[in-house]
């Protein structure tokens, strides 16, 4: 084999680490420093990522599977218990997503933040990436710490297509609430997302839920976008 040494790529002056190859998406380089340091596929940098985690977050898709193959393991956590699909999720890499469920990626994981890919996928607007989440058994309710939901991450941008993913899923309940006491609806509301709130209430989301402060959805947004649900 040739000598690699002859073959690193330089950062900044100085030789590549493994974990900013695999970011860059240097296939070559990377087969080269693992196939002489088997260990390296395993080593973690100063944030707890390994290279797996950064050839997801760019979408390198032959990389991720070489690295799985050599790995067998799709489920390794950061230091903030990002996984590699939540990172696909968050980034929108589809392929690699499915990829790493096929290879057993956890669908439920969350981060410390107790935030889920599909939470992500929602907050978002990655549509075919919820669709891919939901068919593989994402819990379609999981709150973060805060207490949001996919729904809720989904309805205050007014993420239409994501809406409609989520409210036509088994089990999804439009009247979940965060801590705030805020449900889907009230974010729909606040944001004037007309045919978001359209959309919830038709699918059962309540116009009377008060919230902490004891705000309905319609007390969160003007009297003209109120009255818009009359017309």
């Amino acid at each position: 084999m040739e000598n690699i040494s002859n073959m690193e790529n330089v950062f900044s002056g100085r030789e590549m680490s493994i974990h900013e190859l695999a970011l860059e998406g240097d296939f070559q380089a990377v087969k080269q420093k693992i196939q002489l340091k088997p260990e390296l596929v395993t080593k973690t940098d100063e944030s707890g990522r390994i290279p797996l985690h950064w050839a997801v977050s760019k979408g390198h898709k032959e990389m991720v599977g070489w690295l799985l193959d050599l790995n067998k393991d799709a489920n390794p956590a950061d230091d903030s218990k990002w996984t590699p699909l939540i990172i696909a999720a968050s980034a929108g890499h589809v392929d690699v997503a499915r990829m790493l469920i096929d290879n057993g990626a956890d669908v439920s994981a969350v981060t410390d933040q107790g935030r889920s890919a599909l939470l992500y996928a929602a907050s978002k607007n990655r549509d075919e990436m919820v669709r891919l989440l939901l068919s593989s058994g994402a819990d379609i309710n999981k709150q973060d710490a805060l207490g949001a939901s996919p729904l809720h991450r989904a309805a205050g941008p007014g993420h239409t297509a994501v809406v409609k993913l989520l409210l036509a899923a088994n089990n999804m309940d439009p009247n979940i609430t965060d801590r705030y006491g805020n449900t889907p609806l009230h974010y729909a509301c606040e944001e004037e997302r007309l045919e978001v709130a359209k959309l919830l209430i038709h699918a059962g989301a309540s116009v009377e839920v008060q919230n902490k402060q004891e705000h309905t959805p319609l007390q969160m947004c003007g009297p003209g976008f109120a009255r818009s649900f009359k017309n």
